[in-house]
This record gives structure tokens, sequence and C-alpha cells, in this order.
């Protein structure tokens, strides 16, 4: 093992520049994550939507033990609830601070995916494939949502990168990335198993396979193995508190998001579950696109040793390590588990087309005047769409049904009396909570089934447009009916579809 970086490289260099590139390559990037930047931006003052108001009312905004060694729900994505609390705290409590995280990883996936590509491909494919990223949805959408999931896909990219150098060389500062970027994405969500599983089995395969004695390849491959064990024994330590001190080992590996189906659940829920990450990976794209997306795709399978310099096809250990996975545990997945996968889907289909482009061009086209129509033609992907989108209804401003619960919450903060409790079903209740809970109001002015007390009157949220759209309803889900005096509820607020009641305890 080679410990020195290469020749004259600083760390970072040899980390994160897999070639070196002329500047119109960095002009070109930055010009692309600028416009991933702002896409996402926009998105920032959505109304807050129920995983992530849960996540902040109750990990985020609880204390430092609380976050570290309270895994009860899922919800918690331990590493990214961190970086969630220390920009609240940092900051203020706010909406734009609680998707601060995510929002700044999904904008780095832009870089990291041009960084990941280029330890496969040439520089237009990885710049079309940063492209790619910054323009896709289901992704701009998820880096203004207050979870973990953006973390996962850039720790994802990451993992791609420092495998594609540790495959050229065994350097220890590649070998401690490679460690240090799995344990911090098994800290954010358990599911990061996925591309961890994924990425290993191709780097080991292709140790196996490259050129060389026996001995040198399984020393490779032995070394390598050794940064997994470590990157296992970091991630146990990081989740001590949880496993000894808090809910744990079972929150982690047997809550009912990961606990194993019988096989004929199992495959029952497969062929759904696909239908539905197929539709989520494709939301706002034309079917145009989609055709054009699954060609590059099999053209970057199927021509992988011509559009690529590597041996091995990284998506077929990518699928095949998950396949493996899901049959042990015998779990499938929500869709949203499946974006970092969505991310390398259209990192080789945008280096598959751009391959083809490059092919057909450079039969019609000298050399210079080819690279530079395909360099504007990979940069006016994202501005074009940036034009598209901000002209659109995507991005426009909240409307009365949008946000019902913000609205409602500023009425309550103006009115809500000591003797009141509130009362409503999930989502309203957390959601309308968040807003509550920024401006002073804890979470406990909400009834708490496993936490009765006495009650003298009662403001019920209602959602007219849900299943509990009245007032007995609500207090029906709870079984309270018989505590309060239906006959004297009295409407004191209405926005969109949310209504409150005042009502009387008897």
């Amino acid at each position: 093992m080679n410990s020195k970086p290469h020749e004259n490289k600083s760390t970072l260099q040899h980390l994160f520049v897999p070639q070196a590139e002329p500047r119109w390559v960095f002009i070109a990037l930055g010009l692309i994550t600028l416009a991933a930047l702002v896409l996402r931006a926009l998105l920032l003052r959505q109304p807050v939507q129920y995983d992530e108001a849960y996540t902040f009312i109750h990990y985020a905004s609880k204390s430092l033990t609380t976050i570290l060694a309270n895994y009860s729900a899922p919800n918690n994505h331990i590493f990214h609830t961190l970086l969630v609390a220390l920009a609240c705290h940092l900051l203020g409590a706010d909406l734009w601070t609680l998707r601060l995280p995510a929002l700044l990883a999904g904008i780095l996936t832009v870089p990291a995916a041009y960084i990941a590509a280029r330890r496969f491909f040439s520089a237009h494919q990885s710049l079309a494939a940063a492209a790619a990223l910054a323009v896709t949805p289901v992704f701009i959408e998820y880096s203004a949502n207050g979870r973990g999931y953006t973390l996962v896909i850039l720790f994802s990219l990451l993992l791609a990168n420092f495998a594609g150098l540790l495959l050229e060389k065994q350097t220890t500062p590649a070998l401690v990335a490679y460690g240090l970027t799995a344990a911090l994405g098994f800290y954010t969500i358990p599911i990061f198993l996925y591309p961890m599983a994924g990425i290993s089995l191709w780097l080991s395969a292709s140790y196996l396979t490259e050129s060389g004695s026996w001995k040198t390849r399984l020393r490779s491959l032995t070394v390598f193995l050794v940064t997994c064990a470590l990157a296992g024994l970091l991630t146990f330590l990081l989740y001590s508190p949880v496993i000894f001190f808090g809910t744990g080992l079972g929150s982690l590996v047997s809550n009912k998001i990961v606990e194993s189906q019988n096989w004929a659940t199992f495959f029952g829920n497969l062929s759904p579950r696909l239908i539905n990450t197929a539709t989520l990976w494709m939301t706002g794209f034309a079917p145009v696109f989609r055709g054009l997306l699954l060609i590059g795709f099999l053209i970057s399978l199927f021509f992988y040793r011509k559009a690529s310099n590597q041996r091995l096809p990284l998506a077929i250990f990518l699928v095949l390590a998950i396949a493996i996975l899901m049959l042990i545990q015998r779990v499938v997945p929500l869709p949203r588990v499946w974006l970092f996968l969505e991310a390398f889907y259209l990192l080789f289909s945008a280096a598959g087309l751009t391959w083809l482009a490059d092919l057909i061009l450079r039969n019609l086209l000298s050399p210079p005047l080819k690279d530079g129509l395909l360099s504007v033609s990979i940069l006016l992907i994202p501005l074009i769409y940036f034009a598209i989108s901000i002209q659109g209804t995507h991005f426009s401003i909240v409307r009365q049904n949008d946000s019902p619960e913000e609205f409602a919450a500023g009425n309550i903060l103006e009115n809500i009396q000591p003797e009141d409790t509130l009362i409503a079903v999930p989502p309203t209740d957390i959601q309308t909570a968040y807003y509550l809970v920024i401006k002073g109001i804890p979470f406990d002015r909400f009834y708490q089934p496993d936490h009765p007390a006495q009650m003298q009157n009662a403001l019920v949220l209602v959602r007219t447009n849900s299943k509990q759209g009245t007032p007995k309803s609500v207090l029906q889900y709870f079984d309270l009916t018989q505590h309060f005096i239906l006959a004297r509820a009295e409407l004191v607020y209405e926005y969109g579809p949310l209504q409150v009641y005042s009502i009387p305890a008897r």
C-alpha cells in the first residue's frame, strides 16, 4: 500500500480531482451547480412536510442525548438530525434552517456526480451526469425536504469516487476517505448498506480480475476488506449510544420498517414497490426523456468497455448486491430508499448518451468543433430547464390550500388560552405543531394518547378533505367523544380545508 498522494498533488486534489482538466470544465461545472442551487432554493419555502416536521419535533429540537440515543422511529437520520440541530442552534429555528443540511447536500451531489463519473468516463460524459442530477425533479424536491436522503446520495457518489481511486492505487488517504464516508453514510441512514454493498462488491471483483499475480490481487483485496471492517467498527461506535443507552439494537435492526416478511408478502410487495419506484424516479420527466434515459443506460451497459475506462460495469454490481440483500432480509424498501440508485442510473444514462453523441459527431466534425458543440449542449440542459421552471407554476408562491397548517398555527398562537388542549390527527397535528413549536408553543399542548391529562377545553383541528373530516370523527379517533360537549362545538377558525373548533369538556 502506498501512503503518499500521487506525485505532487495535495491530499484534497488526490481525493477529489480525478484528472487534470482545462479551465472551461470547471467553469461549466460551476454554472451547472449554480443552476442546481437556484432550482433547489426556490423550493425552500414550500410548506413543511410530515416527516421533516416529525424529525424536528421529536429529535432535532430535543437535547443532544435524545438525538444520539433515541431511534424510536426511523425518522431520526442521526447524522442529518445533528446537522439540523446545529443549523437551528446557530441560525435560529426556521423552515430554511430545518432544510439547510438537505439543501447543501443536494447541491453538492452535482459536483460529486462529476467527480464520481470522472473515475469511469470522459469529462464530457461526467459533465452530462452532473447536469442530469442538477435538473432531475425528484432530487430538487428532496433537496428542499429536511430529511437525510440527499446526504445518502452524496455519500454514495463520494464512495464511488473513492472506490475508483482505490482501484488505481491504494493510498492511505483514499482508504481513510472510503472508510469515513461509509461510516457517515450508515450514520445518516442504515439503508446506506445498499450502496456500500454494491460499490464494495464491484471493487472487490475488480481487484480479483485485474492483471498481476494472485498474491498482489489478494493483498489489495485484504487491505480493502480490513478498511470495510474498520468502517463497520466506526459505525458501531457511532450507534453505541442507541445500542447501550437508548432505544436498543432492536430499534435499528428490527423496527417495523426493516423487519423480515414472509415470502408471500415479500414477493407480493415486490412488483408494486418497483413500479412505484420507477414512477418516483421519472416524476416530472416527459416520456421522450424517459425513453432517452433508458437508451443511454442500455448503451452504457452493453458498450461499457468502449464507453468507460473500467473493466467491470458498476451498475451490474449495484443491482446484484441489492438483490442479494433483499433476498436475505426479505424486505422490499420504500421507493425513496432507492434515490441513491437513481443517481447512478442517471449518471450511466447521461454517460451513454454523451458517448453515442461523441461517436456520431467525431465522424462529422473536426475535434475542436465537436468538443465545443458537446460542451455547449451539456451546459444548455440545466439552463434551459431553469428558464422553463421559473416561468412555470412549479415554483409558485404558497397559495391558500398549500399550507393551511401554517396559517392555522398563526391564529392559534394569537388566541390559545392556558386551559386549551389541541387535538388533531396525523399529519395535521405534526405539521401544525412544527409551526407552533418554532414560535414557542410546546408539542405537549397537543393531546397525547400515551400521556392523557385532564382537559377543560379542546381546540380540535379538522381537515375537511381527510378521513377525519369532522370534529366528532377526530374525537372518535382518540376515543374522546364522551369527554366533550359536541353540541357546543364552535367553529373559531377556517382556512382552506383546515378548520379549528373550540369544544368545552363535560
